[in-house]
């Protein structure tokens, strides 16, 4: 299984409306989303429109982004009481294309009373534009990618050299095609976007919604615009100073190694195979009667694997089964429209049909994941003539770069980022989210970046959540975060997968729909569970 050593994500959707401009507070044109797009699960009653703001924020009247905005208006109009931005994370996660799958997780009364709105962020694709390429198609870049890059997580010296002069090369292409665009991507950009889409539908302070990288997006408006804030629920959270590595932390780190995006991972698959052990194998297919010998099957496979497994001629080692599982347990359940997200009963299967392979070759294939730009059809990635830039191919790997590597400090010597990807593997087992900040050659930098402080008062007091065991955003962020704002209740809810948003829970939704209604804080201290077992009927 040849997972992309570079995350990558491929998502086709389209968007219509009228543009409208967000200096005309409360002038948005609405107009009903494309039917190919209301046909898909979720979109119901969506509408859509374009906005267009500055390129610059200090210059105005210059060049300009068109971004598209999708809004899932309030089920009971006359008990509206304004509008929820939600950002889904990322950087560069396309909220257009994500807000059908997880609108389901938003409190029923918050979706009675809000316009519940999203948005494709500057430069990241799906239909804003112009957009950070790095390629003239999703083709071109995956060919690149196959071509410079190792397979999995590099680790021998032969390994990391291919890995530097790959990624380095790949930062020099980004820079020749994206120019000036990379200076004016941040996430302080991203915030005053924000505020200009506030003013365009009319209102006079901000509710918001933040998932994950979403989070470090609201704190950074919070403490921009603190005078502009009614509430914010931020969700899967990343301690800001981690980030932007402020003072005590260590700017010879990655974002993620920062952020403790590996010890995330090693905990929350520690975790899965405890819950897959508590029960048997017809609940949890992967289950070897106990958390102890579930725990030491997963590593005796993993030790199979780094020999060389083959399933249906797929060739699977220790790193792809390790970037797999960590990856592929964000959701508990299935999330409708992401296959990358099938949730725990499926990835246990996957893991007990590997566990078989030799012994039945032909027990299953591994399915093409819809979100590797390897596997991309022209329908999904666009095709590009000799002389044309393909504008809707969507890939994670340039675009998240131009944000992180951009605003957040990141090593670039070879021989540090070689110790550091050794140290977090040592540490951790783990180490495929702290790879995607891979900054070699990077020379671009945001033009003007907010670095904190973190503790400006609002004057109104901010939700912060974080799931015990999330694998890419660690609970202690979520901790960090409700520390370092100026005012800020944590609610931490005993459960798995990547923010609570998409992995629901009752209880937490009751706090969320309490505060974001009424702003009413859930006690100190407040705990909540998920509804369900991650292997229901065990």
């Amino acid at each position: 299984m040849r997972l992309p050593p570079i995350a990558v994500l491929v998502l086709s959707l389209t968007v219509c409306g009228s543009s409208a401009f967000a200096e005309d507070p409360g002038t948005l044109t609405w107009a009903a989303c494309p039917p190919a797009e209301q046909g898909a699960a979720g979109t119901e009653g969506l509408v859509c429109t374009m906005v267009s703001v500055p390129m610059d924020h200090r210059d105005p009247g210059g060049p300009g982004f068109d971004l598209a905005v999708t809004k899932s208006p309030a089920r009971r109009a006359g008990d509206r009481i304004g509008t929820l931005f939600w950002n889904p994370g990322g950087p560069s996660d396309s909220g257009t294309a994500y807000l059908p799958a997880a609108i389901g997780g938003f409190p029923d009364e918050v979706r009675d009373r809000f316009d519940i709105v999203s948005w494709d962020p500057r430069g990241m694709g799906g239909r804003s534009t112009p957009v950070v390429q790095c390629f003239a198609s999703a083709e071109e870049e995956a060919e690149f990618l196959q071509g410079n890059l190792p397979d999995g997580l590099p680790l021998t010296p032969s390994e990391m050299a291919r890995n530097h002069a790959g990624r380095t090369a790949f930062s020099k292409a980004c820079a020749a095609r994206a120019g000036d665009l990379l200076a004016h991507v941040s996430t302080a950009d991203n915030a005053r976007d924000l505020d200009l889409l506030r003013q365009a539908v009319g209102e006079e302070t901000i509710s918001y919604y933040g998932t994950s990288y979403g989070t470090f997006l609201g704190a950074t408006y919070l403490n921009m615009f603190p005078d502009r804030v009614r509430a914010a629920v931020l969700d899967g959270a990343i301690s800001p100073s981690a980030w932007v590595a402020g003072p005590g932390e260590d700017s010879g780190l990655s974002t993620f190694v920062r952020v403790g995006s590996d010890f995330a991972g090693q905990s929350s698959i520690g975790a899965f195979m405890d819950a897959c052990g508590a029960v048997p194998a017809s609940a949890c297919a992967f289950s070897a009667g106990s958390p102890e010998a579930t725990r030491a099957k997963w590593d005796r496979l993993l030790t199979r694997a780094a020999a060389g497994l083959s399933l249906d001629g797929d060739r699977i080692d220790d790193r792809d089964l390790m970037t797999y599982l960590g990856s592929s347990i964000y959701t508990v359940e299935p999330l409708p429209g992401f296959g990358r997200f099938p949730g725990f009963v499926a990835v246990a299967l996957f893991l007990e049909r590997l566990w078989q392979a030799d012994a039945a070759p032909d027990v299953a294939t591994v399915a093409p994941d819809p979100d590797d730009a390897a596997n991309a059809t022209p329908a999904a990635a666009g095709a590009a003539g000799a002389t044309t830039v393909d504008q809707t191919y969507v890939t994670s790997a340039g675009r998240q770069l131009s944000v992180i590597c951009g605003e957040s400090p990141n090593p670039v010597d070879a021989e540090a980022i070689a110790a550091q990807i050794r140290a977090s593997y040592a540490r951790a087992g783990y180490s495929g989210w702290p790879l995607a900040a891979s900054c070699e050659g990077w020379t671009a930098r945001a033009a003007d970046p907010y670095p904190g402080p973190w503790d400006r008062p609002t004057g109104a007091p901010v939700l912060v959540i974080g799931n015990s065991f999330d694998p890419a955003t660690p609970l202690a962020g979520s901790v960090r975060m409700a520390q370092e704002l100026a005012d800020a209740r944590l609610l931490v809810v005993h459960g798995f997968g990547h923010t609570v948003l998409i992995n629901p829970s009752r209880c937490a939704q009751d706090y969320i729909a309490a505060y974001l209604v009424d702003r009413v804080l859930p006690p100190t201290g407040a705990t909540c569970r998920q509804d369900r077992a991650p292997f229901p009927g065990g």
